[in-house]
């Protein structure tokens, strides 16, 4: 992809940057250039070291060793005030906007004097929209603007306090394939006008379309970096985790009873779009896809489904008995939402949040008996962790101090790896996104998770902006758009093409 830039001459050069977290060496001697009017793609397995870079470089974690230079002066901040105001900002994997206030009510929280009222801050998020050829309402509620709108209006307050280097985690883990190529199309904007944009993502196919340069990380060392072009996903993969097996093949599986239905379900959600008269039926060991673009109401959907949120009309069963958040837990429904941190409470620890379900239930602590030790179900935790190659594997560790991705995979593991007194296996599992912001290994390792859930008799639903996802593991994908359900695919039917349609609008085919 050619495009013309404007060389503004600020370069950020990082060279043997190191940071240990206890005995967990996160980073060994990395390095990093960062060119303006590029974009800089860093890649690499879950904890393989990517966000910690990235955070180094925002000043928002101070590295044990690094020698850096932003405009070819001393780079060096205390903290990501500082980082600001030098024009380095992150944009994180789980966005920072506070969904009470608008967009310009969140730069005037975060911005500097010159930006203290909300005349100035208004004006100067007009003239930042201008620039990146974005359009977002700067006044509504950010809670109540789409994941991808919101995605862009991060990116807008950090463009609009000052800042010419960009770091964006995983910011399309949340995003569809259109509003992906929209996306990437405002940062190439933004690169024309002479901004670095660094990219930490997962998704291979990305690096490709949209990267300049690329660096991999692997165990917190880089093992290449250069020019993107020329490099295939396939090298780029093989670089970050060797050989992968081949998916295994899906066998037939043949329906069972009825677990959860819905029949004529509306509903109204601030944060999603509304639903309207939806009927769907989720049989066990049936895997069913949803696909749609953000806001047709996926997330709401789910919430109903799992009796987190009433329907205004229509009904929910699970088992033939209405549906209610408690009858859920209890029920055996598992519930993994989009955004990770509705269901991990941060300053948790690993092993208490694996044993969440036994605490509700009133179970002791261990299956064993009540007079289990301590190290016992350590052992227990720990065992559990390794199974789903949570890292690094410590009970102890609270949720907040996982990488995102470990954060996704500790989820996984209460959801999806119940055994014992209150927490048999998943009668339900409603997932969206369940391999968000994974690299390709545990990615498919989840899948295989999912599939196995809906073979051990569970009734599956699971969302996903991913559509190679959806084709891989169901046996029939929904769509929705509007907040109604517009397509209803065998998956033996079901085209990356027809699916898009679909989730466009432009079909009613049922």
């Amino acid at each position: 992809m050619t495009h013309t830039t404007i060389e503004t001459g600020r370069a950020l050069v990082a060279r043997s940057v190191s940071k240990s977290y206890g005995p967990v060496r996160a980073l060994v001697d990395a390095d990093i250039d960062v060119r303006p009017g590029r974009v800089h793609a860093i890649v690499g397995e879950n904890g393989a070291g990517k966000s910690t870079l990235a955070k180094v470089i925002a000043g928002i974690e101070t590295p044990d060793a690094a020698q850096m230079r932003l405009d070819e002066a001393s780079y060096a901040p205390r903290d990501r005030a500082e980082a600001r105001a030098r024009g380095v900002n992150m944009v994180p994997q789980q966005l920072s906007l506070v969904g009470e206030l608008s967009l310009v009510e969140n730069l005037l929280l975060v911005g500097s004097g010159r930006i203290a009222r909300r005349g100035a801050a208004r004006a100067l998020l007009r003239e930042t929209l201008r620039r990146a050829d974005v359009e977002v309402d700067l006044d509504a509620p950010t809670s109540r603007l789409s994941q991808a709108q919101r995605q862009l209006g991060e990116i807008i307050v950090a463009l609009a306090e000052g800042a010419q280097i960009l770091i964006l985690d995983e910011p399309t883990a949340s995003l569809g394939p259109l509003e992906t190529g929209g996306l990437f199309a405002h940062l190439r904007a933004l690169c024309a006008q002479g901004t670095a944009i660094v990219l930490i993502t997962h998704r291979l196919d990305e690096v490709r379309e949209v990267a300049d340069d690329v660096t991999v990380l692997s165990h917190g060392r880089v093992v290449h970096h250069g020019a993107a072009t020329g490099l295939s996903p396939a090298e780029i993969a093989r670089l970050m985790v060797g050989e992968l097996p081949e998916p295994a093949p899906r066998a037939a599986r043949t329906p069972g009873d009825d677990v959860l239905v819905a029949r004529g379900v509306s509903a109204a959600s601030d944060a999603d779009g509304a639903l309207h008269d939806v009927s769907l039926t989720l049989r066990a060991g049936e895997v069913v896809g949803l696909a749609g673009v953000s806001g047709s109401g996926q997330n709401l959907l789910l919430d109903v489904l799992a009796g987190l949120t009433p329907p205004t009309a229509g009904t929910v069963e699970l088992d033939g008995a209405p549906v209610t958040a408690a009858g859920a837990l209890r029920g055996g429904v598992a519930w993994i939402p989009e955004e990770r941190a509705d269901a991990l409470v941060p300053t948790m620890a690993a092993g208490e949040t694996l044993d969440l379900y036994r605490a509700v239930a009133g179970a002791p602590a261990d299956p064993e008996s009540r007079r289990a030790t301590r190290a016992a179900r350590r052992e227990r935790q720990t065992a559990q962790m390794r199974a789903f190659d949570v890292r690094p594997p410590r009970p102890q560790l609270a949720a907040s101090g996982f990488s995102g991705g470990n954060q996704q995979k500790l989820l996984i593991a209460r959801e999806l790896g119940r055994s014992g007194a209150g927490g048999g296996a998943p009668r339900a599992v409603l997932a969206y996104g369940p391999s968000q912001g994974l690299d390709l290994r545990a990615a498919q390792a989840v899948r295989e998770r999912v599939v196995a859930a809906a073979e051990a008799g569970a009734a599956v639903l699971v969302a996903s902006h991913d559509l190679e996802e959806l084709l891989q593991v169901s046996d029939r994908i929904l769509v929705m758009f509007g907040g109604r359900l517009v397509a209803d695919l065998p998956a033996s039917h079901a085209t990356t093409e027809n699916l898009g349609r679909a989730m466009a609008g432009l079909t009613e085919e049922k």
